[in-house]
C-alpha cells in the first residue's frame, strides 16, 4: 500500500504513457531533420506522435513538452526519461539550449496536418543564428497558431517551486523506504539468529519500493547512504550496501527481475555476523589476530544461514553465493580461502563487493575504526582494483558516488558551507547543493541551491570539510527538512 506521500509524488510523476509522448516528439523531431513531410517514414513517426498526442490531449486539454533543470516533463508531470536513448533527444535539447527554447505547447485544438508542419518548421531552425523570439514570430507567420514555443528563461523561473516541491517529496518517502528497509533488514537478522524460518515475502516488497525510488531519483537514496551514525551499524550497512548495488545495477542497465535479486542478495550479505558473538561484532578496539580468524567466518555463515533459514529459490540462491564471495577478490585473496581457484565471474558478488568495501571504509566501524573521507576511499580502492576489485564496475560506482559524494560537506569561494545533495552527471563540479552556513555561522533556513544554473556560475566549491572538525553532524543537515 502506498504512503500519502507516495500517493502526492504519483500524481506528479508520469507513467509509460508520457514517457511514450516524449519518445515519439524527439523521435519525429529528428526524422523531419533528414526527410521530406512526404516521407513514409515520416509519415509513421507522425501519425505515432499524433496518437500519442491526442491521448495526452484527452486527459490535460493542452500539452506541454519541456525540460526544466535537467527534468522533463509533460505538463506538470516529471518523467523519468533516457535523453541518450534512441530517441536521439540530447542532441535536439542541446539546440533548444543554444536558442533560449523550454519546450513546446500543443493547443487542444490542433490537427495533425499543423503538427507535421510545425516539425518541418522545426527542422529549419538555425541554432547558431538565431533565437527563441525570432523563431517565436516566424513561427506565427507561419499561421500556426495551434502550437506556441515556451521560453527556457520563463520555464526555469515558473518552475522553480514546482522543482523543489519534487525534490522534497522524493526525499520524503525515499526516508520512508530507507528506514523500512532497515526494519525489515532487522527483522530478518534477528529471526535467522533464533533458527527460525523466514518469509521473504516483506524482503522483496521492499526492495521493489527501493527499485523505484533509484529509478526516479537516485540521489535521495543514496544520500541517506552518507549517514554514518545510525543507531545500529549492522542494518544501517546492510541497507547502504542495497542502495547502492541497486544504484549501480540501475547504472548497467540491469532488468527489473535482475535489480530484485541483486538488491535481495545485498541486503543480507552479512548475515552471517549474526552468527558471530555479539561482543566481536560490538568491539570498540582494534581486531587482534583471534578476532580477524572469527570475522573472516561469517562468509561461510552467511551462505550456511540462508540456504537452511529461507525455501530455496533463485532469489535464495543468489542471495547464499553473494554472501559466500563477497570478500574474495580478483586474486583469490580475501576469505573464505577456496580450496580449487576458480575466478569470481558472479556479477552480484563483484557488484556487493566494491559497495561494501566503500560502505565499511568510510563508516569507520568493524574494519576500519576510523572513518576515511570518501573520496580517499575511492583512490585507495582505485589503486587495488586490479588486485581486489572489477574495473568496470569500479568505475561505475565512482560515477554514482561522484567527485563530492552526497551527503557530503563542502566550503564554497563564497566562505558558504553546503551539503552536497544531488550529483550532476554532465558536470560533476556543478551539484545540486543545501547552503546551510556561511562566515558569521550555521543558517537558520538553508538555501536550496542548483550550482548548474546561470545565476550560480560565481560560486564554485573549493574543497569537502570534515564535519567532525567543526563539531557538526551530517545526519542533522541530511534529516532537518
Amino acid at each position: 500500500m502506498q504512503t500519502a506521500t507516495e500517493e502526492s509524488i504519483v500524481r506528479i510523476l508520469g507513467g509509460k504513457a508520457e514517457e511514450k509522448l516524449l519518445n515519439s516528439f524527439f523521435v519525429l523531431y529528428k526524422t523531419a531533420r533528414i526527410v521530406e513531410k512526404g516521407n513514409a517514414s515520416f509519415k509513421k513517426q507522425s501519425d505515432a506522435f499524433f496518437e500519442n498526442l491526442k491521448a495526452a490531449s484527452h486527459q490535460f486539454g493542452d500539452v506541454e513538452v519541456k525540460l526544466v533543470s535537467g527534468r522533463y516533463f509533460v505538463n506538470e508531470m516529471m518523467v523519468r526519461f533516457d535523453e541518450k536513448g534512441m530517441s536521439g533527444a540530447e542532441s535536439v535539447v542541446t539546440e533548444w539550449k543554444k536558442v533560449g527554447i523550454g519546450g513546446v505547447r500543443f493547443f487542444q485544438s490542433i490537427s495533425k496536418n499543423e503538427v507535421e508542419n510545425f516539425f518541418i518548421f522545426m527542422a529549419s531552425v538555425k541554432p547558431n543564428s538565431e533565437n527563441v523570439e525570432a523563431i517565436i514570430k516566424r513561427l506565427k507567420n507561419e499561421n500556426l497558431s495551434s502550437v506556441q514555443l515556451l521560453s527556457l528563461a520563463e520555464l526555469q523561473k515558473d518552475h522553480s517551486v514546482l522543482s523543489e516541491q519534487v525534490r522534497k517529496q522524493f526525499r520524503q518517502a525515499a526516508r520512508k523506504t530507507f528506514f523500512r528497509a532497515m526494519s525489515v533488514a532487522q527483522e530478518f537478522m534477528v529471526s535467522v539468529a533464533k533458527g527460525q524460518e523466514v518469509n521473504s515475502s516483506k524482503t522483496k516488497r521492499v526492495v521493489h519500493s527501493l527499485i523505484d525510488h533509484i529509478t526516479r531519483d537516485e540521489s535521495s537514496l543514496v544520500e541517506l547512504a552518507a549517514i554514518k551514525d545510525y543507531d545500529d551499524y549492522t542494518y544501517a550497512h546492510s541497507t547502504n550496501v542495497c542502495v547502492y548495488s541497486l544504484t549501480l545495477g540501475v547504472r548497467i542497465g540491469m532488468d527489473r527481475a535482475r535489480l530484485s535479486q541483486l538488491g535481495f542478495a545485498a541486503l543480507f550479505h552479512d548475515v552471517g555476523k549474526v552468527k558471530l558473538p555479539q561482543d566481536l561484532i560490538r568491539k570498540p578496539d582494534a581486531f587482534d589476530e583471534h578476532d580477524w580468524i572469527q570475522m573472516q567466518q561469517h562468509p561461510l555463515l552467511g551462505a550456511k544461514t540462508i540456504l537452511r533459514n529461507m525455501k530455496l529459490d533463485l532469489h535464495t540462491a543468489r542471495c547464499a553465493r553473494g554472501a559466500f564471495e563477497h570478500h574474495i577478490n580478483n586474486d583469490f585473496t580475501g576469505y573464505p580461502q577456496l580450496k580449487y581457484k576458480k575466478r569470481i565471474t558472479n556479477l552480484f558478488s563483484k557488484i556487493i563487493a566494491i559497495v561494501d568495501s566503500f560502505d565499511a571504509l568510510t563508516s569507520g566501524r568493524l574494519y576500519v575504526k576510523k572513518p576515511i573521507p570518501p573520496d580517499e576511499v575511492l583512490k585507495k580502492m582505485h589503486y587495488q582494483m586490479s588486485v581486489k576489485f572489477d574495473p568496470f564496475l569500479l568505475k561505475v560506482f565512482t560515477n554514482v558516488v561522484g567527485i563530492y559524494p552526497a551527503g557530503s560537506l563542502v566550503l564554497l569561494n563564497t566562505e558558504e558551507l553546503a551539503l552536497i545533495l544531488t550529483n550532476n552527471e554532465k558536470d560533476p563540479s556543478a551539484p545540486y547543493i543545501k547552503i546551510v552556513g556561511n562566515k558569521d555561522g550555521l543558517l537558520k533556513e538553508p538555501v536550496w541551491t542548483d550550482l548548474s544554473m546561470p545565476e550560480h556560475a560565481d560560486r564554485k566549491i573549493v574543497r569537502m570539510v570534515d564535519p567532525a572538525r567543526y563539531g557538526l553532524q551530517v545526519r542533522d543537515f541530511i534529516l532537518g527538512d
